[in-house]
């Protein structure tokens, strides 16, 4: 498989509504997708099999003063467990550190081990709780990586 991640435009919006019903069960509206798709304090990445540019994942944050608020995350089920949100998230990071970020955060359900375990694996550690922050009433973890801090 040829991948590559490309910065995603509102000429990406019905492929990340796409990604998002069938990897999240549409957690977005169509407003909120366009609003992450245009907003310039927002960053939205895609990874893209090459030949056939398909939107295989989709990792979207927002850029407050010196932080990363990462706001989605998701790979296609179908190419799930085969590395692209390694590489999709270790991408923005790296867009991160190029904004001269100090943090990067991000909510997790308190019941999700394998993104607990994924996310532990690119370095980020629990700082926080959010009490009843999903709809079903789970608790979220709140996740925090720094980067770009000098000692």
């Amino acid at each position: 498989m040829n991948l590559t991640i490309i910065q995603l435009g509102i000429m990406h919006l019905n492929d990340c509504m796409d990604l998002d019903q069938k990897s999240l069960n549409g957690i977005w509206t169509k407003s909120q997708w366009e609003i992450e798709l245009t907003d310039s304090k927002r960053i939205c990445l895609g990874v893209i099999e090459f030949e056939t540019k398909k939107l295989l994942g989709l990792c979207s944050a927002w850029l407050v003063i010196d932080e990363l608020h990462i706001t989605f995350i998701a790979v296609d089920p179908m190419n799930q467990r085969k590395g692209l949100g390694k590489f999709l998230l270790s991408a923005l990071i790296k867009r991160s550190k190029s904004l001269q970020t100090n943090h990067i955060h991000l909510e997790v359900k308190d019941n999700n081990e394998p993104a607990k375990a994924f996310y532990e694996s690119m370095g980020f550690k629990m700082v926080g709780n959010r009490s009843n922050f999903y709809k079903d009433g789970r608790d979220a973890l709140i996740l925090k990586k720094e980067i770009n801090i000098k000692s």
